[in-house]
């Protein structure tokens, strides 16, 4: 049985996760650490905007941060990322007693191919 700490620690996490930005967020740091600045030209959002962001995953307790110079690294808290295989998944976070996986292809996975319409000229 799930106890309510758990599922309050649960619930915060997938809350901080339930965002478009911050989703694009983190399929980025899957391929490892980057700065702000790195984070905000590849989501394509102000560095404002990137912070906010930044500081609502990392009070969920999803990111870690460690100054670098001037640059503030953002990457995934070992407890919560594993990297996958790069091929069918980038990596898991682990979320108390829930996984949520992160593809590296939006083709399904149950064995069928999209099909693809050809268009008629």
């Amino acid at each position: 049985m799930m106890q309510f700490a758990d599922a309050r620690r649960a619930a915060v996490v997938l809350a901080a996760l339930a965002e478009p930005t911050r989703l694009r967020i983190v399929y980025h740091l899957t391929r490892g650490p980057h700065h702000v600045s790195q984070l905000a030209e590849l989501v394509g959002t102000p560095m404002v905007n990137m912070s906010h962001h930044l500081g609502v995953m990392r009070t969920a307790g999803i990111l870690e941060d460690e100054k670098d110079g001037r640059r503030v690294v953002y990457r995934f808290r070992p407890d919560v990322f594993t990297s996958g295989d790069g091929v069918e998944s980038l990596g898991t976070l682990n979320v108390g007693p829930f996984r949520v996986v992160i593809r590296a292809s939006d083709e399904p996975t149950n064995g069928k191919a999209k099909s693809k319409r050809k268009a008629s000229n």
